[in-house]
């Protein structure tokens, strides 16, 4: 990389970056309950960003046996390219989070299959009428950045995710249950999310009639992990410079309930986005954007820090959006990392019991057709389960939930539970950490 940087030098560029990404991947698909596919993905590639004339330019490229070209393309790209107004990462002490497993490194592809075959022959165990999926998927990867400015640096890192989920039909009834982990570490065999799957079939084969209208809402952590998407726009900073949050101009006022804190974890041992460092070579962190109700801080790059006068906090990442992979064509941009909400004094379970009528939302479908900007969602129950007198009666069909997570999290917090979870979101980067959250008035529709 440093032979990059020197030849770029040599045609004229002023500061130099080199982003260098080496990746295995190998998927695992089950479809209808039986072995689908087997894929292996390798990538081998280089970003380079140079600024000549007071303007940036950029070339990537797979092919490492030219590298004239390289800087050659960057450098003429640079003429068309933005002001620069950034520098790039110098010299810095790194964090060392826990980001490889090695028997994630050493899983075979036999035991990959099995450990599908063995959810999905649990959950035929329970029922076999159910049509079950499962996706497992690991990641070997070699990331490197290098600076003029006097960074240098690389780490490995692995990445396994398991999904196993199936859709029960009984008459009428369409019943869908699914769960996901995502991490640098291997997790149990799917153990845990096959129980949860279970469960949730079981609790959903009985329905319960819901009325509309603002209703008690019990949010799990996997139903926060999708509500709080309406979030990561409004805490970017690119938005915020941009002057399209709701949050700008907001820093240091309380913009929630005092009892809602907020960090965006990049740090976070076996966290599925932790690393020593950024796509730009900044030190990653653990950042605070919400603390006890305040508004203290966005998730930026190098561009938007520079743009706002705030710190660089580790965010900004090249991703191929929606797939949870590395792009190195893209730009680096302030992305999410693992988001951390920290809990409350209150048990999960005397939460559910003070309720005396409402919902239990666990995941929501099509949210992201919602106004994300403005902080609004609304979307389908995919799964939810309705209360009454603290017990659960059956699940909710045909119901929607609606939102705005600004004005809920500052005026409609009832309860936060003291168990936290981690939680995955499929096609968004990040391990989650959330509790459940009790809301009042929340907006539940149903057809009836």
């Amino acid at each position: 990389m440093r032979e990059i940087i020197e030849r770029a030098a040599g045609k004229g560029a002023e500061r130099c970056e080199v982003f260098h990404l080496t990746s295995l991947r190998t998927q695992v698909d089950f479809e209808t309950g039986r072995l689908k596919g087997v894929s292996r993905t390798e990538e081998n590639g280089v970003a380079v960003r140079v600024v000549k004339n007071g303007r940036i330019g950029l070339a990537t490229s797979t092919r490492l046996d030219d590298l004239d070209r390289i800087a050659e393309d960057a450098v003429a790209t640079s003429a068309f390219g933005e002001k620069a107004e950034h520098g790039f990462a110098g010299a810095a002490q790194l964090p060392s989070p826990k980001v490889v497993d090695r028997r994630v490194e050493d899983l075979p592809i036999d035991a990959m299959i099995a450990r599908m075959a063995e959810g999905v022959a649990r959950i035929h165990d329970y029922e076999k009428k159910v049509n079950c999926e499962a996706t497992t998927r690991r990641d070997v990867q070699e990331i490197s950045v290098a600076t003029s400015d006097g960074f240098d640096s690389s780490f490995r890192r692995t990445q396994y995710q398991f999904y196993v989920g199936g859709r029960l039909i009984e008459g009428t009834n369409m019943l869908d249950a699914g769960g996901y982990y995502g991490g640098t570490a291997l997790d149990d065999g799917g153990n845990a999310i096959v129980d949860q799957v279970i469960e949730d079939l079981r609790n959903g084969r009985r329905n319960a009639a819901v009325e509309g209208g603002p209703t008690a809402v019990l949010f799990t952590p996997r139903a926060m992990a999708d509500v709080m998407m309406t979030l990561y726009s409004g805490l970017n900073g690119s938005l915020v410079e941009r002057k399209v949050s709701p949050l700008t101009g907001r820093l240091g006022q309380t913009v929630f309930d005092e009892r809602v804190t907020i960090h965006d974890d990049g740090v976070a041992d076996t966290g599925f986005s932790s690393a020593p460092f950024d796509d730009e070579g900044v030190p990653m962190q653990r950042t605070p954007l919400v603390v006890g109700g305040v508004l203290k801080g966005f998730i930026t790059d190098l561009r938007t820090a520079t743009k706002l006068g705030l710190p660089a906090t580790g965010n900004g990442l090249r991703l191929r959006r929606l797939v949870q992979s590395k792009d190195i064509g893209a730009v680096p941009q302030p992305e999410v990392t693992g988001w951390d909400m920290a809990g409350g004094d209150t048990p999960h379970a005397q939460l559910l019991a003070g309720m005396k009528s409402g919902v239990v939302v666990d995941s929501i479908m099509g949210i992201m057709m919602s106004n994300l900007l403005a902080g609004d969602f609304s979307g389908n129950v995919a799964y939810g389960l309705k209360v009454e007198n603290g017990r659960v009666a059956g699940r909710v069909k045909d119901t929607m939930v609606a939102g705005n997570i600004y004005r809920l999290l500052k005026d409609n917090v009832v309860g936060i539970s003291r168990e936290v979870e981690r939680v995955g979101l499929m096609g968004f980067i990040g391990s989650h950490r959330y509790p459940y959250v009790l809301m009042r008035d929340v907006s539940i529709s149903t057809k009836s």
